[in-house]
């Protein structure tokens, strides 16, 4: 008796019962494919981390607007779509009006700093000059031999160095054509970078959730629902009170540094709370960086406040600035972010040092919260494997439920 072909009706009885059928993978097999996998995606992380960071400016810029889209749909009831155009609208007003404003307030703070910076740089020069000045006409006892370094003057030395600067700056500045070349090329790419950017920032406003939802129902495909969607929970409230409290933060020191320069009489006291406001944004490091800063363009200032000396005034200066540091560290952080973090100063030190070397300013932002973010899984993946509750509000209740118990 002959075969006959199946019909197509056939084929579609036949093919649920096929897929229900299917055999699964064994472990070697998914052992080789999530290595593969994972392989890959380093290789693809490596190859375009410069797409990378756009996509991470992006996600930076919704977490940011995400309030003011969260505002527009809970209270006006608009929707999603309407309210992200209305949201990216406002974002640009404000932006241009707050550069204005900063702008026109700190114009002449801004070239009172530069004067300020060029004055520190000449006191400094002056400073090495002296000294090596001493050097050379000091003679060193070491038993019976004397050393004495050879007699170079130093203003022989520097000219010299300048001289050279010159040289170079001149060779730079000779090359006109390829040099505006250059600065149009980078100004069209950063152009397109930034649009890129802010499409990505858009779409993930829009469809940002559906993401999250994304990773939640495969979880529970696995019976890990619940899991997953404690894990999306706790990894948005770090990232966006992380954020959100970095910006507060800014703001906060930006402002109390400028007073407390303005009421020490120091020079540009705008300029330097906004340089310290924005070197705020990189944790930990950004502080003592700022506080460098302008201890050192203190101790040039031309003329210091009250007719101290210098050395006096910095020293005034620089305690004010440990004590509104202090401040920040044991009353405004706290606040501000709570037990978001939970990681020690040393450790985000590290990681913004860390990623400095890696990815830059942006690595430094992003260090704390990715650190919490691997702390918050590494926990997760750690009770797992000694199969004990993943979560400490699980761990609790199971250690009241036995106490109830043995009651």
């Amino acid at each position: 008796m002959s075969e006959q072909p199946l019909s197509e009706q056939s084929l579609s009885e036949h093919a649920p019962a096929a897929a229900l059928t299917s055999p699964p993978w064994p472990r070697t097999v998914k052992t080789i494919a999530a290595v593969a996998f994972l392989v890959l995606g380093a290789l693809a992380f490596w190859r375009f981390f410069e797409f990378v960071q756009m996509f991470v400016l992006a996600a930076l810029l919704a977490f940011i607007l995400h309030p003011i889209l969260a505002f527009l749909q809970r209270w006006v009831r608009l929707p999603r779509g309407v309210a992200v155009l209305l949201t990216y609208i406002f974002f640009i007003l404000v932006i241009g009006v707050v550069g204005l404003l900063v702008g026109a307030l700190v114009q002449t703070q801004i070239g009172g700093l530069i004067n300020n910076v060029l004055e520190t740089v000449r006191g400094i020069t002056v400073f090495v000059e002296q000294l090596l000045a001493r050097l050379t006409n000091t003679t060193l006892q070491l038993g019976r031999f004397r050393l004495q370094l050879p007699p170079v003057q130093a203003s022989q030395v520097l000219p010299q160095f300048y001289e050279s600067l010159v040289s170079q700056a001149s060779e730079f500045i000779g090359q006109g054509s390829s040099l505006v070349t250059g600065v149009a090329q980078t100004a069209l790419v950063t152009l397109t970078r930034g649009i890129v950017t802010v499409v990505l920032s858009i779409y993930l406003l829009l469809d940002g959730p559906r993401v999250f939802t994304f990773l939640q129902k495969t979880a529970q495909q696995s019976g890990y629902g619940a899991d997953a969607a404690i894990l999306i929970e706790d990894f948005q409230n770090t990232w966006n009170t992380y954020f959100r409290g970095q910006v507060l933060l800014a703001l906060i020191m930006g402002v109390l540094v400028s007073a407390a320069l303005f009421a020490l009489r120091v020079d540009n006291p705008l300029a330097l709370g906004i340089l310290a406001g924005v070197l705020e944004l990189a944790p930990v490091l950004g502080q003592y960086l700022s506080m460098v800063i302008i201890v050192a363009l203190v101790f040039f200032q031309p003329e210091p406040a009250a007719g101290l000396q210098p050395w006096l005034y910095t020293l005034l200066v620089a305690g004010v600035l440990f004590g509104i540091q202090q401040i920040q560290g044991t009353v405004i952080l706290p606040r501000i972010h709570g037990r978001t973090l939970a990681l020690h100063p040393v450790l985000i030190l590290l990681g913004v040092l860390m990623g400095i070397s890696f990815a830059g300013v942006l690595g430094a932002i992003l260090a704390p919260p990715l650190l919490a973010t691997i702390k918050l899984f590494s926990i997760y993946i750690w009770r797992k494997m000694l199969d004990i509750p993943p979560f400490e509000d699980e761990a609790h209740r199971g250690q009241d439920e036995d106490a109830t118990e043995k009651v």
